[in-house]
């Protein structure tokens, strides 16, 4: 099992799936990849507590992942 977490204002949204059916796995891609054309950040852990590192790509195989909106715009050059 799989779980997809949306951490947002609206709170802690959770999706969960299971690896063997396709219809689960496809649903929690489809907000994976809606997400991260939004501008938000994944991060995927092979197991539960352990170190979570961010992702680019679905991972169907991932315990947890979590993804993180977008905290602040401007400029990233670190040039004020």
């Amino acid at each position: 099992m799989g779980e997809l977490r949306e951490m947002s204002r609206m709170g802690d949204l959770k999706l969960s799936w299971d690896c063997g059916k396709e219809k689960e796995v496809a649903a929690a891609k489809e907000v994976f990849d809606k997400r991260l054309k939004e501008g938000w950040t994944a991060f995927g852990e092979k197991r539960l507590g352990g170190k979570g590192d961010r992702i680019r790509n679905f991972d169907p195989d991932a315990e947890r992942i979590i993804l993180v909106p977008q905290i602040a715009g401007g400029d990233s050059s670190g040039v004020n």
